[in-house]
């Protein structure tokens, strides 16, 4: 496992050990079981030490959730944009279908309605994250004449993030294979140069 920080020393020892426990109990809990108290026990940190680093519980399980998920859904280049996007589709969706990563994120963005603190915090790292790799593979397609090059790639990010989430939080249907080949089979006629066979 990679370290949840990557500074070395006890404190970085300790940081890790909190996010990894935190990211264990997301795994086999509710997002509103992943508690303080279920930290310090999983963990064997004291509440006070834990509380020192995430001034809330909300942001504990956004920093967990966040590491987590970055180690799951990252993608290597193939050298092909289009199964690089379906290859990291496919891997969030299984990471938003195991455990209880669903209420996690309906639970950060229900609480961040109420906290733009904690709004803040979800935008700049997960939400960041998320887009980050889905701008990479779409950028590395438009140099390779995979994409289209008078795309606007932060609407394509919003339509193929946030028909993933109006699943996950909205309808709850599910998050799948099928669903993740029909939403790539539908993206791909509206990515790829006029030129290109159609997919």
């Amino acid at each position: 496992m990679e370290r949840a920080s990557g500074v070395a020393g006890p404190v970085s020892e300790t940081r890790h050990r909190v996010v990894v426990a935190t990211a264990e109990l997301i795994d086999r809990t509710s997002y509103r079981s992943v508690t303080v108290d279920a930290v310090a026990r999983a963990s064997g940190v004291g509440r006070s030490t834990i509380y020192r680093h995430w001034p809330s519980r909300q942001l504990l399980v956004l920093e967990a959730f966040t590491w987590k998920t970055d180690q799951m859904t990252a993608v290597r280049d193939s050298g092909d944009a289009l199964a690089d996007l379906r290859t990291y589709l496919l891997k969030l969706a299984f990471c938003l279908d195991v455990g209880g990563a669903a209420s996690t994120v309906a639970g950060l963005v229900a609480d961040a309605v109420h906290d733009e603190d904690l709004a803040r915090s979800f935008r700049a790292t997960l939400i960041k994250g998320r887009r980050r790799e889905f701008i990479a593979i779409l950028l590395r397609g438009q140099e390779r004449g995979q994409v289209r090059r008078d795309l606007e790639l932060s609407t394509v990010v919003d339509a193929l993030y946030g028909a993933v989430h109006h699943r996950l939080v909205i309808t709850r249907q599910p998050i799948d294979e099928p669903f993740v080949s029909a939403l790539v089979a539908f993206a791909c006629h509206g990515l790829v140069p006029a030129s290109s066979p159609p997919v």
